[in-house]
């Protein structure tokens, strides 16, 4: 039986940690293979460790083997979705090669890699806790609550794989899935097969609907990184929105903004750097032990506020900053050289360690506007996108119909920027890419795609179509490569 080398690894239970439960977020653990797993798993202070190893793991530097510098997880995905888009131009540093396209798609390059392993290393994590934390000894309600979180984390986990590694579920839910393993694998797993997107989806639904029974009155304290029973909601949100299932996105979204203020106006302008920012639903603390240093999302942005660090890389093109009206708050932006834009929303504290966001109550606002246009509930849905243009002093919409979506969709844009939404937005709306005005001046970035492109999708690395025997060699449909030409017809 062969190994399915790029999804099998040691799991990660076996982490030590001198404080145990009262570890910070994303606990800084050292993998020990001196302890296994009965031993991790006795207690629910030993199953605690496991899953605050599993959240570091979610930021951590290498988080997907690819031993680069721009390896980081989930600020790493966001990055990368944000320079595929159309607003921003990376102009240098390493996410220039997601930003030409440059075969960064391909299986055969490192980043496809990454992110596959990424997410199958933290899915590997916690199927052993969610196999075997019920065993444990321990309190019921703090077996509840870790296997509530695991669950969530897994989810999440297939719901991003499926964002990155297929077209988007509403076109082509009978289109290949994720492999989907539901225990701790060891060298001896048979690799899974494929299956369907909307086999896919069935899996993230169910994990996330039992995470958030099990999470109900679990309070996470000060820990913005982990998964409550809010942040579930905001991501089945997510997933019922890409589903394209508007009332259940719109009830979701609702229970969110019955709880989550939103941004002030003060508070946006601000840097976005402060985990404790009210409207904040999800996100990470940097530490000084945990810091990313020029490979985050504030190094990353080139508006020399930094005090640390000078690397430059992000600018904003110009007809994204011609979408603001100029007496809107998030007209944040200074041209440089009379050539280029560059963006003031995100800068580092005096420590150059912001926090980054993850999920905020804007999106939130934003999802459930759009759910209830496309139902045809126009009204409550421009109640909704007011609300947010009236805070930032932007034109009302007047628009109806398409129309009406259309000015969500670019509200979002706006508001949303540098969060992570841009390439998942192109797929999830069949969008083209369009890369218009200055872009096409620097480093040959006036590429542009259609709607549904193949592009856009991430191949599978070629080393899991090898090792896996239950994958058939080949393009689709004629096996279960992803094609990384071409467009997709449904």
């Amino acid at each position: 039986m062969k190994t399915i080398k790029s999804i099998i690894y040691p799991v990660m239970i076996a982490f030590v940690c001198l404080f145990a439960v009262a570890c910070s977020d994303f606990l800084d653990t050292n993998p020990s293979t001196s302890v296994t797993d009965d031993e991790v798993f006795i207690t629910t202070d030993g199953a605690q460790v496991a899953l605050n190893g599993a959240y570091y793991h979610m930021r951590a530097r290498d988080s997907g083997g690819a031993d680069r510098e721009d390896d980081y997880g989930i600020p790493s995905i966001q990055m990368i979705s944000d320079v595929c888009g159309e607003d921003i131009i990376a102009w240098g540093g390493w996410y220039i090669y997601n930003y030409n396209y440059w075969g960064e798609t391909r299986g055969d390059i490192f980043r496809t890699s990454q992110l596959w392993n990424f997410h199958y290393r933290l899915i590997n994590n916690v199927n052993a806790i969610i196999t075997n934390v019920d065993q444990s000894e321990g309190e019921e309600i703090d077996k509840q609550h870790i296997k509530g979180q695991a669950l969530a984390i897994r989810g999440w986990a297939y719901f991003s794989l499926a964002r990155l590694f297929q077209q988007t579920y509403s076109i082509a839910k009978d289109l290949p899935g994720m492999p989907i393993y539901l225990e701790p694998t060891t060298e001896a797993t048979k690799g899974k097969p494929r299956g369907t997107l909307e086999q896919t989806y069935a899996q993230i639904l169910s994990d996330l609907l039992s995470a958030e029974e099990l999470l109900e009155g679990f309070d996470r304290g000060s820990h913005i990184n982990r998964f409550d029973q809010s942040v579930v909601h905001g991501v089945l949100c997510q997933v019922y929105q890409v589903m394209h299932n508007w009332p259940k996105c719109e009830e979701y979204a609702k229970k969110l903004l019955d709880t989550y203020p939103l941004t002030t106006n003060e508070q946006y302008l601000a840097g976005f750097n402060d985990e404790t920012t009210p409207s904040w639903i999800w996100g990470m603390r940097q530490s000084e032990e945990q810091n990313m240093g020029d490979y985050s999302i504030f190094a990353m942005w080139a508006n020399d506020t930094r005090k640390c660090f000078t690397f430059r890389g992000w600018f904003s093109a110009d007809d994204f900053v011609a979408l603001f009206d100029e007496d809107d708050i998030r007209y944040q932006f200074e041209r440089w050289w009379d050539q280029i834009y560059v963006s003031f929303k995100f800068r580092d504290n005096d420590n150059c360690r912001g926090s980054i966001v993850f999920m905020r109550t804007e999106e939130m606002l934003l999802n459930a506007a759009e759910a209830l246009a496309y139902q045809g509930k126009e009204a409550e849905a421009k109640e909704l996108l007011w609300t947010l243009q009236d805070m930032r002093n932007a034109k009302r919409s007047e628009s109806s119909g398409k129309d009406l979506i259309e000015d969500i969709l670019i509200e979002r844009r706006k508001e949303m920027y540098g969060e992570g939404h841009a390439l998942f937005d192109i797929i999830r709306n069949q969008k083209p890419l369009l890369r218009t005005g200055n872009h096409k001046d620097y480093n040959n970035a006036g590429v542009t795609f259609p709607a549904r492109s193949w592009r856009f999708i991430f191949q599978l690395p070629d080393k899991e179509i090898k090792n896996n025997e239950s994958l058939v060699d080949g393009i689709w449909p004629n096996g279960d490569q992803n094609p990384y030409n071409g467009t997709f017809e449904p």
